[in-house]
């Protein structure tokens, strides 16, 4: 191994966006720093992910190499599609073991870095039994369950929440890390930003958006309000609406001139950037990129996520006077209407959340990244 002059690491994680761009902030900082703290050793990275998920269409233009897996989660909605599906799981699984397994053997990697979900299952198990160093990185308070299992064969685990160790029951190296932002997460001049989307460049902007599927819960509790907000507050909405409620608020709302949907933003720095406030479910990486923009918000935590981590996480950022939260049990009650008037109507008090926010000092996707080249130059004994 210590020989290679270009060793390669597979990095796996996917299914939905909380995965997949951790994954590839850490990638790409592990082939941006290799060069520099490894003499004469530069790393490779190889993503695995699911033919299924986001990575489908993200992964070509990620300027990275990588493998999709047939592989899907288990569905718990009770229909007909959700236990064909299942029936096929065991079938899927083993397809998809068969062709990380082989693309193993090509490459021989030094490490794996897992960042959850369910394509990363099969890599993560995979180096486990071939003895080949695994990391894992989770983003929330309660792990996910691919991150419980694989952390028994983990050589370290890298979290961003103090509360995920109760849940971790094996011996592992644990390293605080925070959560990995893409590197182009960054802010972009705000009437540049909206001139991108076609805003209006003077209008207070609210920009929703519930993950990168959509929430068709917040989806349709708004579509009901938001032109009497618009009329009260005048304001415009940039919608990231995701694929399934798309049809339905294009009908509603496409003639709109204050109004503008898109099913997915790949130009997330430019849509924070444009926006004054943002409105959305509360997800790690979500999170993670409202702090780094600093970005006020109201939050609607995921219902049933596990250990309600969503809640969890939304309330950190309340406490801090970052944010609100509003849970989805409350909708009946209107309680955004509280929430806009608060920010809307106070400039003072919207400046005063931002500032809130913590200082962004630490570079999560690097101090990863720096961890697991160390921890590989150590067990190959490179120089």
């Amino acid at each position: 191994m210590s020989s290679k002059s270009t060793p390669t690491i597979i990095i796996s994680g996917g299914g939905t966006g909380g995965h997949y761009y951790p994954a590839m902030a850490i990638a790409e900082a592990i082939q941006r720093l290799s060069g520099s703290m490894l003499k004469d050793i530069r790393i490779d990275c190889h993503y695995v992910g699911s033919a299924f998920g986001i990575e489908r269409r993200l992964a070509p233009g990620s300027g990275l190499k990588y493998t999709l897996v047939p592989v899907k989660g288990f569905s718990r909605y009770f229909s007909v599609r959700a236990f064909l599906q299942n029936l096929l799981l065991p079938f899927r699984l083993i397809k998809a073991w068969l062709i990380t397994l082989v693309l193993y053997r090509q490459k021989d990697p030094v490490a794996t870095v897992v960042s959850g979900g369910y394509a990363a299952a099969v890599p993560g198990y995979i180096s486990g039994r071939r003895h080949i160093p695994l990391f894992v990185q989770e983003q929330n308070a309660f792990p996910g369950v691919t991150s419980r299992i694989l952390s028994k064969h983990a050589m370290a685990f890298f979290y961003a929440y103090d509360e995920v160790k109760a849940h971790i029951r094996h011996d592992v190296l644990f390293i605080k890390s925070g959560n990995p932002v893409r590197s182009n997460i960054i802010p972009v001049d705000k009437h540049e930003a909206r001139k991108r989307f076609g805003l209006d460049t003077a209008l207070f902007t609210l920009l929703i958006f519930g993950g990168s599927q959509g929430s068709l819960s917040i989806n349709t509790y708004i579509a009901k309000r938001i032109e009497s907000w618009i009329y009260k507050y005048e304001i415009q909405v940039l919608w990231q609406t995701g694929e399934a409620s798309y049809p339905m608020l294009k009908r509603d709302f496409a003639e709109h001139k204050h109004i503008h949907l898109l099913k997915y933003i790949d130009d997330m720095a430019a849509a924070y950037s444009a926006a004054d406030m943002v409105i959305s479910r509360a997800g790690a990486l979500s999170l993670a990129e409202i702090q780094k923009m600093r970005l006020p918000a109201i939050l609607v935590p995921l219902p049933g996520a596990a250990g309600n981590h969503q809640y969890h996480n939304a309330k950190a950022l309340e406490h801090r006077g970052c944010a609100f939260v509003v849970e989805e049990k409350d909708f009946p009650e209107n309680p955004f209407t509280r929430h806009l008037n608060d920010m809307i109507n106070d400039p003072e008090k919207l400046a005063v959340m931002r500032d809130n926010f913590p200082e962004d000092r630490e570079n999560a996707a690097e101090k990863i990244a720096a961890s697991v080249i160390n921890h590989l130059r150590a067990f190959y004994a490179w120089s």
